[in-house]
């Protein structure tokens, strides 16, 4: 629990980007480096939203008042083919043999990049060779962007729920990470008049927003010169959803339908030293300040099918949502109605 998944992937990449050319791409030309990069990074941005965002609930089931749950969940968003690889047709400052790079979800497949930066009327033209970041794909779950969460769900008046979830905090060796949510499911059948009666089923609506922070000091891993390099990962996530679930004693099935999204940013500060030579050979240095600076964004429609079974006071749990990064989620709860 103190690491939680998508922190050691988190992690694991940065230090992996260090030694396989990812921060090398800032000595590509200033357009062709921000394709790179966002390229490159996006099914971990898109990935950690839906995969973050997901596993919010296992019943539409409310407590009575001061009636609580207590979840651990573990969630894998699924990246698609089509996200594992990107094109390079329209880079032009870079020149390689292949047709294609690996995102971070793709496979460690490394290949020499010859940069060369056009004279620019200050600096003349300069030329250097670097690796392209490989992917990962390998090292991650399922083949998937991973999380984990802590929930707590307390019944209030008005039958509703209020969700807390967090994640452990995790503040050594340079990286720097906390996450929270807040979610409230309200009991909808109780508008209703005699339908709130009907045996096992259970009809409510959810809203939720959560929330992560990581910051990662590469300054002591970096290949490139230069003063307070970090690199910055900020999420943010909602959800507006209605739930069904119909709830026996021992097994009960649940669904969900609605929307969700949330937006991502990635940023790399700092101070970069970049080394080229010219036509003739001459070394020559060229410095960038607070070089990276993306953003993502995404809204989806998404279905969700589940189902629950209870073993003495726990429950285990598993559910599949059908998006554009399709989550499987799993975990363990105990109530006290």
């Amino acid at each position: 629990m103190r690491l939680s998944v998508l922190l050691f992937f988190l992690i694991f990449s940065f230090l992996s980007w260090s030694q396989s050319g990812f921060e090398s791409i800032l000595l590509a030309s200033d357009s062709d480096s921000k394709k790179i990069y966002n390229r490159y990074m996006n099914p971990l941005m898109k990935g950690a939203i839906y995969s973050s965002n997901s596993g919010w609930y296992n019943s539409a089931k409310v407590h009575k008042k001061l009636g609580f749950d207590l979840s651990f969940k573990i969630n894998i968003a699924f990246v698609p083919k089509l996200d594992r690889t990107f094109s390079i047709d329209d880079l032009e400052s870079v020149s390689t043999n292949s047709i294609n790079l690996p995102t971070i979800a793709g496979q460690n497949r490394q290949e020499d990049l010859l940069i060369t930066i056009p004279p620019d009327g200050i600096l003349p033209e300069m030329k250097t060779t670097i690796k392209s970041p490989g992917g990962i794909k390998s090292k991650l779950p399922f083949e998937g962007v991973p999380s984990t969460a802590l929930q707590l769900g307390i019944g209030v008046p008005f039958k509703t729920d209020l969700i807390f979830r967090y994640s452990p905090g995790y503040h050594r060796k340079g990286v720097d990470m906390s996450a929270m949510g807040i979610g409230l499911k309200h009991n909808l059948l109780q508008y209703f008049g005699p339908i709130d009666k009907f045996p096992f089923l259970n009809i409510s609506a959810l809203a939720s927003f959560s929330q992560m922070k990581i910051s990662y000091d590469i300054q002591s891993y970096s290949s490139l010169n230069g003063l307070g390099q970090i690199a910055k990962f900020n999420l943010d996530n909602y959800n507006i959803l209605l739930l069904a679930s119909f709830d026996l004693p021992v097994l009960k099935f649940y669904s969900g339908i609605g929307l969700n999204g949330g937006n991502s940013s990635f940023k790399m500060l700092g101070r970069y030293d970049l080394d080229y030579l010219t036509q003739s050979n001459v070394p020559i240095k060229k410095t960038l300040e607070d070089p990276v600076d993306m953003s993502f964004e995404t809204s989806d429609f998404q279905i969700t099918l589940g189902a629950k079974y209870r073993f003495l006071i726990f429950n285990a749990f598993l559910d599949f949502t059908f998006q554009e990064y399709n989550t499987l989620s799993a975990g363990i709860s105990t109530n006290f109605r």
